[in-house]
C-alpha cells in the first residue's frame, strides 16, 4: 500500500513538473518575439505579434543621454518585441527597431558604403575607401554656424549672399560680371593675373551705359577741352 502511495505521489509531482515546464516554456517564448508596427506615436508604438496586439510599447533609439537621437518608427516596420514582465501579457514590453524587411530593405548593399536614407530622396553616403561623403538634400539645407573651409571648392548654381565677401586671393571670373550698386576700387587691388602698382588697372574695354565716369571732379561725359582759339570745345560725343 505504501509503495502504491509513493508511486502516485511521484506521478503527481511529475505532472506538476510538466505543467510548470510548459508554463516556463510559454513564458520563455514570450520574452523575445518578432513584431510589426501597427501604429506609431511620439514615444510609443502599437505592435502586432502573431495574433496579439501590444499597445503603448516604448521603442528604442540609438542614444538617449547627453547625446540624444529621435526617429519615430514607421507603420509596417519590423521590430523585436522584448517582454520585460513575467506573465503572458505584453504590458511591460519594449520594441527594438531596425530590422529590414521586404517592405523596407537596406538602402545599399555595398560593403564600402555607410548610408543613411531619410526618404523623399534625402540621403547621405560615406565611402569607406575614398573617405568621401555624398549628400542629397532635395529640400535644401539650412546651416547655423561659422564655417571654415580648407581646400578647393567647385560650385554649380546661383549664389545669393547677404553680407560682405572678403577675399585675400585673386577673384577670377570667366563670365559676364553684372553689378548693381556702387563700385569702389582701392589702390593696389588685384585685377587679372598681376597686382597693380600704385593704381588699379582694367584690361579690355569698359562700357558705361546711361551713366558717367568722374575723375577728381572731372566728368568724362560732360567735360570740355580748350580749342586752338582758347575757347571750350563741345561736350564729348560718341
Amino acid at each position: 500500500m505504501n509503495f502504491i502511495k509513493r508511486i502516485l505521489s511521484i506521478e503527481k509531482k511529475l505532472r506538476d513538473f510538466i505543467e510548470e515546464f510548459k508554463d516556463l516554456e510559454r513564458r520563455v517564448a514570450n520574452i523575445i518575439r518578432l513584431g510589426t508596427v501597427q501604429s506609431a506615436y511620439d514615444s510609443t508604438v502599437d505592435v502586432t505579434t502573431s495574433s496579439n496586439l501590444a499597445k503603448g510599447v516604448p521603442f528604442f533609439v540609438p542614444a538617449m543621454g547627453r547625446v540624444k537621437d529621435y526617429r519615430r518608427p514607421t507603420v509596417g516596420e519590423q521590430c523585436i518585441l522584448i517582454n520585460l514582465g513575467n506573465g503572458d501579457n505584453l504590458n511591460n514590453a519594449v520594441a527594438l527597431m531596425g530590422l529590414r524587411s521586404s517592405r523596407f530593405p537596406f538602402p545599399t548593399l555595398n560593403e564600402n558604403e555607410v548610408m543613411r536614407d531619410y526618404g523623399g530622396g534625402m540621403k547621405e553616403v560615406y565611402n569607406l575607401d575614398s573617405g568621401s561623403v555624398t549628400c542629397f538634400y532635395p529640400g535644401g539645407m539650412t546651416l547655423h554656424a561659422d564655417l571654415t573651409h580648407i581646400g578647393n571648392q567647385e560650385h554649380t548654381g546661383n549664389t545669393n549672399r547677404t553680407g560682405d565677401t572678403i577675399s585675400t586671393g585673386q577673384i577670377i571670373s570667366t563670365g559676364v560680371f553684372n553689378h548693381a550698386g556702387s563700385f569702389s576700387v582701392s589702390i593696389g587691388a588685384v585685377y587679372g593675373m598681376a597686382r597693380s602698382q600704385g593704381a588699379s588697372s582694367f584690361s579690355g574695354s569698359l562700357h558705361v551705359l546711361n551713366g558717367d565716369v568722374v575723375v577728381d571732379g572731372y566728368s568724362v561725359k560732360l567735360h570740355h577741352h580748350i580749342g586752338n582759339e582758347g575757347k571750350p570745345t563741345s561736350e564729348a560725343k560718341q
